[in-house]
């Protein structure tokens, strides 16, 4: 092999290798969460979620979508920020994955998500308390 071809394969297998290895925490239309992988304290997950999970508040406005949805998560009982798991594609919403980094020695992670539009509807997956809760290895 070439040291040219050496020097373009080796990052890619090496990035290929790091996107493989991330975890996935994966929420389906219906049903109960999965996690792929192990969630780590300092690392990097991915959040996936089917935006059929959260039908209402779905308002559109001229033929386009005006609602989103966005994860808030939380680690160690702090405070809550928040990443999209849906952007536009024309004018309809698609689902985005969202990658967040867990803090170096966080044991726990929180999340919920919400869903809101224009009109000022606001809805929450979980619908109440208790929210999603996972634990993160050191």
């Amino acid at each position: 092999m070439s040291s040219r071809l050496c020097a373009f394969v080796l990052p890619l297998l090496i990035a290929t290798s790091a996107a493989a290895q991330t975890p996935v925490i994966s929420f389906p239309a219906s049903g109960p969460y999965t996690v792929t992988g192990t969630l780590r304290a300092g690392q990097a997950f991915t959040v996936q979620y089917d935006l059929n999970r959260l039908k209402t508040c779905r308002a559109t406005y001229s033929g386009m979508d005006t609602w989103f949805i966005t994860v808030e998560y939380r680690f160690d009982y702090g405070t809550f920020q928040s990443a999209y798991v849906t952007n536009t594609s024309g004018y309809i919403r698609q689902p985005v994955p969202a990658t967040i980094t867990a803090p170096v020695g966080a044991r726990t992670l929180e999340m919920r998500f919400k869903n809101w539009d224009r009109g000022s509807c606001v809805a929450y997956d979980p619908s109440s308390w208790p929210i999603y809760t996972f634990t993160l290895q050191p």
